[in-house]
């Protein structure tokens, strides 16, 4: 969350000419959530090695960790988290499933108390605060450990700021459009899932700016359903899920958010 709120305010335009009082952070939480409804769940839908693979994938679980982050700034964030919480309900409703705070400092359990009254209830009943004891064993209940970042006590060496790391079922999944060599993983920047004008197939393009110059790129063409390969429909790939025993498994029915403290 620190280095998150570190970068936010760096968010802009490429059209200068456009005025707009929307605030950069806000334009940066417009962003990922764009990212996320037209990039990253079509490509978790397109994955065949899946339970349900014919559901499609509208939901996804966030981890975040507040690990370091002090009163203070908590505090200067309340306007911030306030109008992330009104954009996702307002023009992103039902794309949330859960929300996993780990890290939480001590007095957080109080701040809590104050700042989800800045949330509506349905969100509230999707924020899950861990202590350091739980969160390996409800992130394994929910993601495969080769899928947890390692800081979380999975396997997966991840950092913010990364790089998307592609499993082998994705990486079969995509067939790059490029003459050199495929890349190691996606581009960085904005990415959109589009429908090709030729022949119907979904296919990866670059959005955004780089040094100015706007971007459109066609980066990679998803696998149909009947192209993909299937392999054990037992096996999850990926921290987004469609329905499923897991998820039913950590599903709550409290409607106020899950406060478990480790002693120390």
């Amino acid at each position: 969350m620190g280095a998150y709120s570190k970068t936010s305010s760096k968010t802009s335009t490429l059209d200068t000419d456009v005025q707009t009082s929307t605030p950069p952070r806000l334009l940066r939480l417009f962003t990922l959530y764009e990212n996320m409804t037209r990039f990253v769940l079509p490509l978790c839908t397109s994955l065949q090695d899946r339970p349900h693979p014919d559901v499609p994938i509208t939901q996804s679980n966030n981890i975040v960790d507040i690990s370091g982050v002090g009163l203070k700034q908590f505090w200067d964030l309340r306007n911030h988290m306030q109008e992330a919480s009104t954009l996702a309900t307002a023009h992103y409703p039902e794309t949330l499933d859960r929300i996993f705070v780990i890290g939480a400092p001590a007095f957080f359990p109080t701040v809590w108390g104050w700042i989800k009254k800045w949330f509506d209830p349905i969100t509230t009943s999707k924020i899950f605060i861990l202590s350091n004891a739980d969160v390996k064993p409800t992130l394994e209940s929910m993601i495969e450990p080769r899928n947890i970042p390692k800081r979380f006590g999975g396997e997966l060496d991840f950092e913010f700021g990364m790089r998307p790391i592609l499993d082998p079922a994705m990486e079969s999944s995509l067939t790059w459009l490029s003459s050199q060599e495929p890349p190691a993983t996606l581009p960085r920047g904005p990415l959109l899932v589009t429908e090709g004008n030729e022949d119907g197939k979904q296919i990866i393009v670059t959005l955004g700016s780089k040094d100015g110059v706007a971007r459109r790129e066609k980066i990679a063409i998803l696998a149909s359903k009947q192209e993909s390969p299937v392999k054990d429909p037992a096996v999850n790939n990926g921290t987004i899920y469609a329905s499923d025993e897991k998820k039913d498994e950590a599903t709550s029915t409290d409607p106020e958010p899950q406060v478990i403290l480790a002693s120390k």
